[in-house]
């Protein structure tokens, strides 16, 4: 008799603790230099990388859990041992609304319900903690992101937000929610 000893990865979300802190910020760094192809404009995306990683990304529980928001990892848990293959961040940015930030997966690991599962996580302790509105903003040649914003409850809003002024770069979509 032969016995399947083939064990599941299981996929599990948690608080950021500050160990987490090299996986995460590889997380974020492969993510946000992926966010857009134009060549011509990497060095803007290189200095934004930069910036946020010597300010939020210094210390995420300043930058994000101790102002009212939270910031939560996503875990793969497989024979024992364990790894963070994505991330997602909340930034109170009013009494009752946050901002939905860092939502980034491990790219070996994307297409497995991660990011749903972030954004259950993120939406449920919005709501026990008060929140009534969510938004985020995302890269509108990224479609399968579009639809998954929309599928998850998001509307599109009116409003022109872009990562540059000097030179006029990179705009955004905006989203938001109502909770």
């Amino acid at each position: 008799m032969t016995t399947n000893t083939t064990s599941k990865t299981e996929i599990f979300v948690r608080q950021y603790r500050p160990e987490d802190h090299a996986d995460v910020t590889k997380i974020f760094v492969q993510g946000l230099m992926a966010f857009d192809d134009n060549i011509d404009f990497r060095y803007l995306w290189e200095e934004r990388l930069r910036t946020d990683l010597t300010n939020d990304f210094a210390d995420i529980e300043a930058s994000h859990i101790t102002p009212g928001g939270n910031f939560w990892v996503a875990v793969a848990a497989k024979d024992g041992s364990s790894k963070v293959v994505g991330i997602i961040g909340l930034q109170r940015r009013a009494e009752t609304v946050g901002e939905v930030r860092r939502l980034f997966v491990d790219p070996n690991c994307q297409r497995l319900g991660i990011e749903r599962k972030l954004m259950t996580k993120l939406e449920r302790w919005s709501k026990e903690n008060g929140l009534k509105k969510l938004f985020l903003t995302t890269n509108p040649k990224k479609k399968q992101a579009m639809a998954f914003y929309n599928a998850l409850g998001y509307t599109k809003v009116d409003e022109i937000v872009r990562f540059w002024e000097n030179p006029q770069y990179f705009e955004v979509d905006k989203f938001e929610k109502l909770l």
